[in-house]
């Protein structure tokens, strides 16, 4: 029997964090919506996947939310359909932990519409049994309703991706496997400030308006090119910048002694040895005689 269970407030979307970073071609923000729709309803207790029923409306939010929340009837059937078939056909790429192999899954085991009620009857694939089921490590938790408010594809990538990583008070991702996890088309790949304008900064503003993660990013170079983007989250963000803050100031003071010591040495050469008259400011003077520098001339 099919289980009806509408999002909460509160709702968690709970998956493993290999599947918030595998590839998957979605086309439409639909389609992941559907997703994690259907993630949401499976419970910590649950020893297998039910069927469960989601209202046609709930994936399809941000539209009726354009419109106005008016019914549109025959266009809810022919988008779900799409959105139904979109998903059905995707596949997603799971890369092994040593990155070498790889293993890949349908998402649905079967789908059933029932546009008297506008109810969706969804199964989880039972290969994703390891990906939601009995989690104890290794695992993520989106809030649903956030989750539902991202207006595009990548935004809803890298929200999982990151969320994965978020323990941590930073993680720093090659640029390639970036592209890998997002799917992004050849053009991004090329041209990082693409990439930059209507991927990396686009889905940063998204984040921050309609969730509560929280961090900063910035891109690694490695001579004139981008290697890899580092992400810093949370508290990590303070401590990260407090110590790079103390490395500048360190590098700051060391200048300056460099800069007093080679104006104590220009001094006690032009003096020949000879400071009975300490005739420069205090600091270079001082520097002077705790190192000896007259004496060495």
């Amino acid at each position: 029997m099919a289980m009806q269970q509408l999002p909460l407030p509160g709702e968690i979307v709970k998956k493993s964090n290999a599947l918030a970073r595998a590839r998957w071609s979605a086309e439409s923000v639909w389609e992941p919506r559907l997703v994690a729709l259907l993630a949401s309803k499976v419970r910590a207790d649950d020893a297998d996947f039910h069927i469960y029923e989601i209202p046609v409306a709930e994936v399809m939010r941000e539209r009726d939310h354009r419109l106005g929340g008016g019914e549109s009837g025959g266009r809810d059937y022919r988008e779900i359909a799409d959105v139904v078939d979109r998903a059905m056909s995707r596949v997603l790429t799971i890369k092994d932990e040593k990155g070498k192999g790889w293993t890949k899954y349908n998402v649905f085991s079967r789908c059933r519409y029932r546009p008297e009620d506008g109810i969706l009857e969804l199964g989880f694939h039972p290969d994703l049994r390891p990906h939601y089921l009995n989690l104890q490590r290794k695992f993520v938790e989106l809030n649903l309703m956030e989750y539902l408010l991202l207006p595009s594809i990548y935004s809803q990538r890298i929200f999982e991706i990151l969320k994965s990583w978020d323990d941590k008070p930073e993680v720093v991702i090659p640029v390639a496997e970036l592209h890998e996890m997002l799917n992004t088309p050849e053009s991004f790949q090329k041209d990082f400030a693409a990439f930059r304008r209507f991927v990396l900064e686009k889905a940063y503003k998204d984040l921050l308006a309609h969730t509560k993660l929280r961090f900063e990013w910035d891109a690694v170079k490695k001579g004139r090119g981008v290697v890899a983007v580092r992400f810093i989250f949370g508290p990590g963000r303070q401590a990260i910048a407090e110590a790079e803050k103390q490395k500048a100031k360190e590098a700051k003071q060391l200048r300056l002694h460099n800069q007093r010591v080679r104006r104590a040495t220009d001094c006690a050469v032009a003096k020949k040895g000879d400071c009975v008259e300490q005739g420069n400011r205090p600091i270079i003077c001082k520097i002077c005689s705790k190192w000896d520098i007259a004496g060495d001339i």
